[in-house]
């Protein structure tokens, strides 16, 4: 409903000075989790081309037109530009407002996630960046380091405080996996998968082994007996075994 204000009100509004009060920047940025070939946690990032940080690698993202979008609505067009997905999983992670992140002014970004499989991206660097690519996750002594079969950047080397917004990102989701169905937009085909391929996504974003009979109970209680996922009459030799396949079918629990 359109908000309809008092004639006092318009008075007010029509003598209001916004220009008495600072208004940062307001940026989105964007942490896109995926698998590489080797069913490894990675995520996408470009490379920057124009200063500050230029030649630094960076999340993807970009500044909020300010009155012609909401923050979620620049995102999915950041998103857009630098993946060519329009549809995809999509969750707020945080606001970064720290007043020295970024050397140009004060600049408040709101990150977010998302999961897509790797063969849904049409990887492709915006306006603002020479190159871009996807980055397997990797620890050491000396923190994260992000590789491909190019090249190794440490977190140190990142642009503005993306290593602080993709630590969180991988914290927040390993927390949600366990009772979130994020699990489900990395799968390679969701018309068709069977519970080892979910466990190996599962096992891949907490970064340790799961017992497979415990993963198999709670898949069955929580999303075929809810209704979300439906057991096909097909299977599948997987390690010389059959396997069961499995559709999700998006249906809310009962």
């Amino acid at each position: 409903m359109l908000y309809q204000c008092s004639k006092e009100e318009r008075e007010f509004l029509d003598k209001y000075d916004a220009s008495k009060y600072e208004r940062p920047s307001v940026t989105t940025d964007i942490v896109v989790f995926t698998l590489d070939d080797l069913d490894r946690l990675s995520i996408l990032m470009i490379k920057r081309g124009q200063f500050p940080y230029k030649d630094r690698w960076a999340l993807p993202g970009g500044f909020l037109h300010t009155g012609k979008e909401s923050v979620d609505d620049c995102a999915r067009r950041e998103l857009m530009e630098e993946t060519g997905i329009e549809e995809a999983f999509f969750s707020q992670l945080y606001t970064f407002g720290a007043p020295d992140r970024d050397p140009r002014t004060t600049v408040i970004s709101v990150a977010y996630m998302a999961l897509i499989p790797k063969h849904r991206l049409q990887i492709c660097a915006g306006d603002d960046a020479k190159e871009a690519g996807i980055f397997q996750i990797k620890y050491d002594v000396d923190g994260m380091q992000f590789s491909n079969e190019k090249m190794t950047i440490r977190e140190s080397d990142l642009a503005f405080d993306h290593a602080n917004v993709i630590r969180m990102a991988i914290f927040r989701l390993r927390n949600r996996i366990d009772y979130e169905d994020d699990a489900f937009s990395l799968l390679k085909d969701t018309e068709e998968f069977t519970i080892s391929e979910l466990k190996k996504i599962h096992e891949t974003i907490k970064n340790k082994s799961l017992d497979l009979p415990n993963f198999r109970k709670s898949f069955l209680r929580d999303y075929v007996k809810s209704g979300k996922v439906q057991e096909l009459d097909k299977t599948i030799v997987s390690k010389g075994k059959p396997a069961k396949l499995y559709k999700l079918t998006g249906g809310d629990a009962s």
